[in-house]
């Protein structure tokens, strides 16, 4: 952060801050940003509450806000920590939207591209309805009217689940502490005990596809595991190097099954 004692040119704020002199010009006429002192030659000198100002202003201005609603907003509340506060948390939300956007859009690409199995809610929370609605909207749009009985098919799957998704997860997520207990215990990836855990994250699997998992399924499921930032950072956040351990095993497992593949 600035030195709240420093001060600076038009140019100098502006070299900081990423934007022209000349925004900088305008920002001062519309009354939106004013230097701290102007001098009879109109050289204008900013220092370190118009430095915290104009970061405000372009945090606004990068969510999409017009200059005439950001100066409302900030002549509408003198408490800064309030408001950016409250922005943050507005950002850590749509922040979590877009992610599991993201990690449902990634599972579904890979489906389609028939290389992988992936349900549409598999390792994923639900959305809400209206964003589920505005998803499947864009699925059909993109990938045409064949996405509609994809669609179809996962919701029937997971409507038949004796307890919907969240009991789903939450078998999910009784299989992978398991997992992870093994995986700290320093188990080996021969182990029975490893492959029975295994057997039955791949059963798992099965039920949430609508069909059976075979053994080139689960190990094909490993590589997207592997290869994918998204699965590496979640596996990561269970156990550290945990996302490098579980791909290995699950093909270890794979070829148990299928020792000619």
């Amino acid at each position: 952060m600035t030195n709240e004692h420093e001060e600076y040119s038009v140019g100098q704020l502006a070299a900081l801050a990423g934007v022209s002199v000349r925004t900088l010009h305008h920002y001062d006429a519309i009354g939106l940003l004013t230097p701290a002192h102007v001098a009879r030659n109109g050289y204008r000198t900013y220092g370190h509450a118009e430095a915290l100002r104009l970061q405000e202003i372009l945090f606004y201005r990068d969510v999409g806000m017009a200059l005439g609603e950001i100066k409302s907003f900030l002549e509408g509340s003198s408490n800064a920590i309030v408001r950016l506060t409250d922005h943050r948390d507005r950002l850590h939300r749509e922040a979590h939207q877009t992610a599991q956007m993201i990690d449902t859009l990634n599972a579904t690409i890979a489906h389609l591209k028939g290389d992988r199995d992936m349900t549409l809610d598999e390792l994923y929370k639900p959305f809400s309805a209206e964003q589920q609605a505005a998803h499947e909207a864009w699925l059909i749009k993109t990938y045409g009217a064949a996405m509609a009985d994809q669609i179809a098919t996962s919701k029937r799957i997971i409507e038949e689940l004796p307890h919907g998704i969240e009991g789903a997860m939450e078998e999910l997520q009784a299989i992978e502490r398991n997992l992870v207990a093994t995986y700290e215990s320093g188990t080996e990836t021969s182990s029975d005990t490893l492959h029975a855990l295994l057997e039955r994250h791949r059963d798992f699997v099965s039920k949430m596809w609508g069909r059976p998992c075979s053994a080139e399924g689960f190990a094909g499921l490993a590589d997207m595991y592997l290869s994918h930032p998204d699965f590496v950072a979640r596996f990561e956040k269970l156990s550290p190097r945990f996302s490098a351990w579980l791909p290995v095993a699950m093909k270890a497992h794979a070829k148990r099954l299928d020792p000619e593949n």
